[in-house]
């Protein structure tokens, strides 16, 4: 049996072979490391020094939105998962049309807490809970019902399958888009619950506040005035078709299991009427009101648009023959913030694209 010193030595070296594989891969623990070789040889004998050291190590900051590919199973488990998310959250809007901006909005307000300087925080679901609290911020109260609905759809949904927050949020957004006539946008199912119920301080008013706390949350994730303006001008399409829509009620029955009878793709009709029908067409008419606006130098319809770049970015797709056709990058680079892929095919873990859907 080794005598108690030479158990130390042994410890010590166990542990400067550590700190030296640490130094590798993150540069701020060199300090500490040389720190440690400076002190006499005695010192270093200590295991009470020693375990100082350790615990005064740099923390790596991770991204807080971890995505794994195979979360849900094999391709058809995740289709069958995409497709009673995607029937439920359509189910809601046709319910109450209102919801469609909403669910945007929230995704919005989800993914715009990333801080690219710590990798912190960003599209996690967090945001459901924050809306719903007691002490939720004036800003964000007006999202509640829309926040509710998330919730219920969640918990229904959980009778059966597992589904996070996360990707709740997420595919609620792009669901929301495709409802009232824009594009099909696909997204990555698979974001996990974060390791810690953790929130930002503060969250920016998106929605009622000026254009440039807008702008400067977007820029400050990383984002540019152009999806500002793809994003607030798909607000803009939906707001007008939520406000327009009457539902052609039929009736609808769940079966035992809380779903709807029919949520499996069918091959009958269009694409866009599998899940039930739009409830508008995101044709440009907002953008249009907004550069209109414009000419007759009147207020805009949306605050964020009195910011120059971001009106001009509203000029040019309104004058295209499809004004939202770059939306599904847009929205693809909002959701993606902050994201690292934990598991799935080598591409994913390589931070590819990749796509089941």
């Amino acid at each position: 049996m080794l005598p108690f010193s030479s158990k130390i030595n042994a410890s010590f070296c166990f542990f400067l072979t550590t700190v030296t594989f640490i130094q590798a891969f993150h540069a701020p623990a060199k300090r500490n490391y040389e720190s440690l070789l400076s002190m006499s040889a005695q010192t270093r004998r200590s295991f009470g020094v020693s375990f100082l050291t350790i615990v005064s190590l740099p923390r790596v900051s991770h991204a807080i939105v971890s995505v794994d590919p195979d979360r849900y199973g094999d391709k058809e488990l995740k289709i069958a998962t995409v497709n009673k998310v995607r029937q439920n959250v359509r189910n809601s809007i046709l319910q109450s049309p209102t919801l469609a901006p909403l669910f945007l909005k929230i995704a919005l307000q989800d993914a715009l807490t990333y801080n690219p300087k710590t990798n912190e925080y960003g599209p996690d679901g967090t945001i459901v809970e924050v809306i719903l609290s007691k002490n939720a911020p004036a800003s964000l109260i007006p999202l509640q019902p829309a926040a509710q609905a998330l919730k219920d759809i969640a918990r229904k949904i959980k009778r059966t399958t597992e589904i996070t927050m996360a990707d709740m949020v997420t595919f609620a957004g792009a669901e929301a888009i495709e409802s009232v006539g824009g594009p099909r946008i696909v997204v990555q199912l698979g974001k996990l619950d974060p390791r810690k119920f953790e929130t930002p301080k503060s969250y920016p008013n998106l929605f009622e506040g000026k254009s440039s706390e807008v702008v400067t949350a977007f820029q400050e994730s990383g984002l540019t005035e152009r999806e500002v303006a793809l994003l607030y001008g798909a607000i803009g399409e939906m707001e007008i078709a939520a406000s327009t829509f009457k539902l052609v009620k039929e009736e609808v029955e769940e079966n035992e299991m809380g779903d709807v009878d029919v949520y499996v793709p069918t091959s009958f009709g269009a694409p866009s009427q599998i899940y039930g029908q739009a409830i508008g067409r995101m044709d440009g008419t907002f953008l249009k009101t907004v550069v209109k606006d414009m000419k007759e130098k009147k207020t805009p319809s949306a605050a964020v648009f009195s910011d120059d770049k971001v009106a001009g970015w509203a000029v040019k797709y309104a004058s295209g023959k499809k004004p939202f056709a770059d939306l599904p990058e847009a929205y693809e680079k909002l959701m993606g913030l902050g994201t690292v892929y934990t598991g799935g095919k080598v591409g994913s873990l390589l931070g590819g694209k990749e796509k089941d859907f």
